[in-house]
């Protein structure tokens, strides 16, 4: 734990003095979950990444500011979802997909922002896993290996309303779950950052 807070005060002390080298290790790590997350409410690759680089701008700017490495990564999480919102106000995209996401604009949502990543993966997988045996592989079928309701009945050899039933009651047990750990908001952005993984 000693050995961690002082590597954590000597990288602070590194971006506060402007040393690159220091910017270039948060930029490495937390780039990927920037940009899957801007993604998951803009729906555009380019302008995720487009609006994750704005918010290292702004990291760069504020780089005296941080007390703690935790406070730089609720920055940048906070700071590409305001991004993300802005960008949709200005290209008049009032959609389902802004209103899914109005939530973090408000105080009292649950929200955390340093729930990313290794932490957000783990606790869906544990969801997931946990769902009973046909309900599982028909889930994951559909939503890390992307497969159609038709293939999916042909591959295991049932109807498609079972597959569609299947798939409505697996995401019932998991929202019932995740809404006790007040994060079912952000269900649409983990699966997202899953299924990346389930690939790489």
């Amino acid at each position: 734990m000693e050995e961690y807070l002082q590597a954590e005060h000597l990288l602070l002390q590194k971006l506060a003095a402007g040393e690159q080298s220091a910017f270039q290790f948060l930029f490495n790590q937390h780039y990927r979950a920037l940009c899957y997350f801007a993604n998951s409410i803009v729906a555009n690759d380019q302008e995720a990444e487009d609006l994750v680089q704005e918010s290292f701008s702004k990291l760069w700017n504020k780089r005296t500011d941080f007390k703690t490495a935790a406070n730089i990564k609720a920055f940048l999480f906070i700071a590409t979802k305001n991004a993300c919102l802005n960008f949709l106000k200005s290209r008049e995209r009032l959609t389902i997909k802004e209103k899914e996401f109005s939530y973090l604009q408000t105080v009292d949502t649950g929200f955390d922002p340093l729930l990313t990543e290794t932490e957000v993966i783990q606790q869906l997988y544990n969801e997931i896993e946990a769902l009973p045996t046909q309900c599982r592989k028909i889930f994951k079928m559909s939503y890390l290996e992307g497969r159609k309701n038709e293939d999916i009945a042909v591959a295991l050899r049932i109807s498609y309303n079972t597959v569609r039933a299947q798939k409505l009651r697996a995401l019932k047990l998991i929202r019932s779950s995740l809404i006790k750990k007040n994060i079912l908001p952000l269900l649409g952005v983990y699966i997202s950052l899953l299924k990346y993984y389930y690939h790489h």
